[in-house]
C-alpha cells in the first residue's frame, strides 16, 4: 500500500498562527488581571471590616473603663488634696484624673493587692506609630511618684480620634465643656469615645460611642 506524507497545506491547517497564540494569550492575562483585581478587592474589604470590627470593639473596651472609674469616684473634702477631681477640656482630646475605689475586676487591680483607693488617669497620647491611643494610668491614692514609683501604664483604646468630656451644670440646665472646681465633683459626666476613621471622612471616627454616668459617691 501507498503512503501519503501531509501536505504543507495540512500541517499548516492543524497548528496554531502566531496571531492567534498572541491573542489567546492577551485575552488569558486579562482574564487574570481581572480576577487578582477581584481577590484584591475581596482582601481589602476583609481588612476594612476587620479594622472597623477591632476600632469597635476598641472603643466599648475603652469606654466602660472609663464610666466604671467615673462610677467609682470619690471625694474627701477634708483631704482633696489628694481626691481632687481633675479635668482639662482645653485642647482637642480631653484628659481626666481622679480618685476611685476601686472593685477587683477593674483591670490592672491585680498589681494594686489591697490598694483599692486609687488615682487614675486617663490621656490620649502618641505610640511608636504616630497613632493616638487612650492610656489609663493608676497608683495607689497616696503613693509618692518618682523615678522608681511611676504609675502604670495600661493602653484602653488604638486609634483614638476623639476623647471629650462634658459635665452637667445645673444653674444653666445644660452641659457645659469645662469643670474648674477640683474640690467638688459634677452631677453627671457625659464621655465621648471615638475609634477609627471614617471612609468619608477621614477626620470623623468610624465608630463612637457616648455614655452619661451620674457620680454619687461624694463623701463630705
Amino acid at each position: 500500500m501507498k503512503t501519503h506524507s501531509p501536505t504543507l497545506a495540512s500541517r499548516d491547517a492543524a497548528a496554531f498562527t502566531m496571531l492567534e497564540i498572541v491573542v489567546s494569550i492577551t485575552v488569558f492575562s486579562f482574564i487574570l488581571i481581572s480576577v487578582l483585581g477581584c481577590w484584591k478587592c475581596i482582601v481589602s474589604g476583609k481588612m476594612i471590616s476587620e479594622d472597623a470590627a477591632a476600632a469597635a470593639q476598641r472603643a466599648r473596651v475603652g469606654i466602660k473603663t472609663v464610666v466604671d472609674a467615673l462610677t467609682c469616684t470619690e471625694l474627701d473634702v477634708a483631704n482633696y488634696r489628694h481626691y481632687g477631681f481633675v479635668t482639662d477640656t482645653s485642647g482637642k482630646f480631653a484628659a481626666l484624673s481622679l480618685a476611685a475605689r476601686l472593685p477587683l475586676d477593674f483591670p490592672g487591680s491585680g498589681l494594686y493587692g489591697d490598694n483599692v483607693m486609687r488615682r487614675v488617669t486617663f490621656n490620649v497620647e502618641k505610640d511608636n506609630e504616630g497613632k493616638l491611643d487612650l492610656i489609663m494610668y493608676q497608683s495607689p491614692l497616696l503613693a509618692i511618684l518618682d523615678d522608681q514609683n511611676t504609675p502604670y501604664p495600661i493602653t484602653l483604646a488604638r486609634d483614638v480620634t476623639d476623647f471629650g468630656l462634658e459635665f452637667w451644670d445645673p444653674k444653666e440646665n445644660d452641659w457645659g465643656v469645662d469643670w474648674l472646681l477640683t474640690n467638688q465633683l459634677p452631677q453627671m459626666v457625659r464621655v465621648t469615645l471615638g475609634c477609627g476613621h471614617s471612609a468619608n471622612n477621614p477626620d470623623m471616627p468610624y465608630n463612637r460611642i457616648c455614655r452619661t454616668v451620674v457620680l454619687s459617691s461624694a463623701h463630705q
